[in-house]
């Protein structure tokens, strides 16, 4: 059986949230270099680590452990959120470059 990589899962619901590492531990109530250690696999966390992230992420342990694959509609949602709060502050020419940007990616693959 593989094993989790749960640090990775924590940056992925941090990173889907909008938070800094900062952020995501002054809310939870944990040293914000700790946090950089659980993400990166350095540190293991306990349950009343997780209890607080989970928290304050705004999800379950379900949502935590489950194995989600890349392709699945669910997780292109959930990039579809993520760039969306990377975006919603930008102006519209802003988001006319970034068009153009991702158009000639997306010409190169």
């Amino acid at each position: 059986m593989e094993q989790m990589d749960v640090g990775a899962r924590i940056r992925y619901f941090r990173h889907l949230r909008g938070l800094s590492q900062e952020q995501l531990a002054l809310r939870a109530g944990l040293n914000p270099a700790f946090l950089g250690h659980l993400e990166r696999g350095l540190k293991s966390p306990t349950i009343t680590t997780l209890e607080k992230l989970v928290r304050v992420l705004d999800i379950t342990f379900v949502e935590l452990f489950a194995e989600q694959p890349a392709d699945s509609d669910a997780a292109k949602e959930t990039a579809r959120k993520r760039l969306d709060l990377l975006v919603r502050d930008l102006s519209a020419e802003q988001l006319d470059k970034l068009s153009d940007i991702i158009q000639a990616i997306l010409r190169f693959e």
